[in-house]
Order: structure tokens, then sequence, then C-alpha cells
């Protein structure tokens, strides 16, 4: 499997990134906390639902520039890779809001990962057996 291209959207303080390999070698240089491991990590997470020290349970949420997570935004990864054919894989993960009857508010009720082959909706279970 090569991976062709991989597009980050508010992805661990990455507002938008593409990496396009175009199915080639490629290596990321720079210096510290510009963002090579979080490619690493929305590869990993794409794919494992992990980052890059194998930890489930890791921030990819934005932050703003007090570290506090902003509100509202979908953070997405997208890789498509060439196998015997080519193929798309997305994730989205967002905030879930409700808005109980009779409030005028909306209150943060958790969140949801979406998940896409080819750009069709899938269930995780599916989207993991298609990994695999």
């Amino acid at each position: 499997m090569r991976l062709l291209k991989l597009t980050l959207n508010n992805f661990k303080g990455i507002k938008s990134f593409v990496l396009d390999t175009r199915g080639g070698n490629v290596s990321a240089y720079g210096d510290n906390a510009t963002g090579k491991t979080t490619l690493f990590d929305a590869f990993n997470w794409l794919l494992f639902d992990k980052d890059s020290s194998n930890k489930k349970d890791f921030q990819i949420k934005t932050l703003d520039a007090s570290g506090q997570v902003l509100h509202g935004l979908s953070h997405e990864v997208e890789g498509v890779f060439a196998t015997s054919k080519v193929i798309t894989l997305r994730k989205v993960y967002a905030e879930k809001w409700t808005k109980k009857r009779g409030s005028v508010k909306a209150e943060f009720t958790g969140h949801t990962t979406d998940y896409f082959i080819d750009g069709v909706p899938v269930q995780k279970k599916e989207y993991d057996a298609f990994i695999i």
C-alpha cells in the first residue's frame, strides 16, 4: 500500500495541510515543533486510532494561543492510498452539541467520530475491518 496524499484539517493545530506524495518516498525535515510528528500522528490516527507514541488518548483538537480548545471545529484526516486500486479513507472527529427542549443554549454532550471509505459513510467496525 502506498500513500498518495494525506490531508489534514484542524488536526492538532494544523488548520489545513496537504502532503501530496504522488506515491513516492517522502522525508519530513524541520525545526522542533513545526509539525513533523503531527503528520505522523494524523497518519496513525487515520489507520489505527493511535498517535505516534501508540496512545489512544491524545489531543487532536486545535487549541488557541492560551491553550484552550477551539470549539465547533471538525477535525479531519483523509488519506488517499494506492493498493490494487486507489482508495480514500477519511475520519472526522467533532463535538456533539445538544439543545434540550426549552433551553436557549446548546450543551456539549460528547464527541462523534465519523468514518468514510471512498466518500461513503461506514460504521467503525466496517472501517476497521477494511483496514485490516
